[in-house]
């Protein structure tokens, strides 16, 4: 036993991990995090806006079947083609439900960026099973898993409004059923997490009661 002691404290008294965590990885992931925000906030809010002020249309992508004359009568068929249509939208009401699937992105990026930067924090500070991180790691969670969902759905209708307010001279666009399996997926690992976390805060709240 005292030999097993020894090899443990001789590996963590040791040479650095390489793998460790430190200070340089927190502030790159900081940075990364502060890039993200930035591009999400940019590409999806103002540059929307912007083309609004420059009355630029605004892009919508369409999936509608492609017809390929040279297959006809080989029996071949061709699938749906995806396009960026160019909708030109006119009223202040139209143009604002057009950005709101980019405005509740970037909510929902900014927030979970603050959430993650609070857990980070707490890391840093020594104290990684705060209770506090339990509900930031559950609302991160949330955000992917239904804050994907409803930005999804959203942008169906909102794609749908617009298509539907210009002549498409009797082309019926269909709508791809992508659901956003990534973020779902991630949101349940990220909820498995914070219950990881749960354990582990009430696990040091036991050890500091015997102390």
């Amino acid at each position: 036993m005292a030999e097993h002691t020894h090899d443990i404290d001789r590996t963590t008294t040791g040479r650095k991990d390489p793998l460790a965590f430190g200070r340089s990885d927190r502030w790159g992931l900081v940075g990364l995090l502060a890039l993200l925000a930035v591009i999400t906030v940019v590409g999806r809010v103002v540059y929307p806006v912007l083309g609004w002020v420059e009355g630029l249309p605004v892009p919508t992508e369409v999936v509608s079947p492609v017809v390929v004359p040279v297959l006809e009568g080989t029996g071949l068929e061709h699938g749906p083609g995806t396009y960026d249509v160019l909708v030109p939208v006119h009223g202040t009401g139209l143009r604002l439900l057009s950005l709101l699937p980019g405005v509740l992105v970037a909510v929902a990026v900014l927030l979970g960026c603050w959430l993650l930067l609070q857990v980070i924090r707490s890391i840093a500070a020594g104290d990684p099973f705060a209770p506090a991180n339990v509900a930031r790691l559950r609302g991160m969670a949330a955000l992917l898993v239904f804050g994907s969902a409803l930005v999804f759905f959203v942008e169906m209708a909102v794609t749908g409004v617009l298509l539907g307010s210009v002549d498409l001279l009797g082309s019926e666009p269909a709508f791809r059923l992508d659901f956003p399996w990534g973020p779902l997926l991630a949101g349940m690992v990220v909820a498995m997490l914070g219950e990881a976390f749960k354990v582990g805060s009430r696990l040091r709240h036991d050890v500091d009661g015997l102390v």
